[in-house]
């Protein structure tokens, strides 16, 4: 039989891989670390839906096809908090490969395609893959691969059909809209206009995901990146599910080989 622990890690896994890569809110975890590079000042009148928009897609990362970092990975949920260790390599439009290690062991490594999701579980040598259109009707995602390289960049995915309205919330600045099947949400600082928080909500049951960026740092072509990402998701099966992922040794645009192999003596998952 698996342990909790294990399950618990295959299923935060999965998550990493989708979302990008991860919550415990600053409030929740005790921790309070700041944009040292932005300007953290509270936002006070509400300003334009043209020119929040401006700012957000200024931000243009086109130039950004490679990237590889490693990451202190914390995970919490169905009562129990997992720390690890990750590997990650993303290309642009093709895929993002990711290791996971416990006490210096791999435990998980994953694949995520734009069509599917495939891990690798070194622990109990199984595999398992799912459909990328299933997991994003597990957490309420607008979109697939195409937002997980936007999260990856710190990038806000707006739909174009979504009609937004902005305002002021939590001394940030606030977009807002809705379409026929999920619900949108962006925070973005005062002074920097950098994304400091987008959530999506499926308007049909409870499921909602919200992503968090902080520590932004200058990165070569990747201008203000951020090395610490948060994530909360939430959805009937898998409960609530935090994660917070603090990256280092960025490289940006430096191609690096991976390897995915599933061993011939591994077993299908069920």
């Amino acid at each position: 039989m698996r342990s909790k622990t294990h399950i618990n890690l295959l299923t935060s896994t999965w998550l990493i891989a989708l979302l990008g890569v991860f919550l415990m809110s600053a409030q929740d975890s005790g921790c309070n670390r700041r944009n040292s590079d932005s300007i953290a000042s509270a936002a006070k009148e509400a300003k334009s839906v043209q020119f929040l928009v401006k700012k957000l897609q200024n931000r243009n990362l086109q130039a950004v096809n490679h990237l590889n970092a490693q990451a202190k990975v914390y995970v919490e949920g169905n009562g129990q908090s997992i720390s690890a260790n990750a590997n990650i390599i993303w290309i642009r439009d093709s895929i993002l490969w990711m290791n996971v290690k416990k006490f210096g062991l791999e435990a998980v490594r994953v694949l995520v395609t734009k069509d599917s999701v495939i891990t690798l579980n070194r622990l109990e040598k199984t595999w398992s893959a799912r459909s990328m259109a299933a997991l994003q009707n597990d957490y309420s995602l607008p979109e697939g691969f195409a937002l997980l390289q936007q999260f990856l960049l710190a990038s806000a995915w707006l739909d174009p059909a979504m009609e937004l309205k902005s305002g002021v919330k939590d001394a940030h600045h606030q977009l807002s809209g809705t379409t026929d099947k999920i619900a949108a949400d962006y925070l973005v600082e005062e002074g920097s206009f950098l994304l400091k928080r987008e959530t999506f909500e499926q308007k049909s049951d409870q499921r909602n995901v919200s992503f968090f960026f902080d520590n932004y740092k200058k990165t070569g072509a990747a201008g203000q990146f951020p090395y610490l990402r948060r994530v909360q998701a939430f959805s009937p099966e898998t409960d609530q599910i935090r994660i917070e992922l603090e990256l280092y040794n960025v490289e940006i645009n430096v191609p690096k080989q991976y390897r995915f192999e599933i061993p011939s003596s591994y077993e299908k998952a069920e």
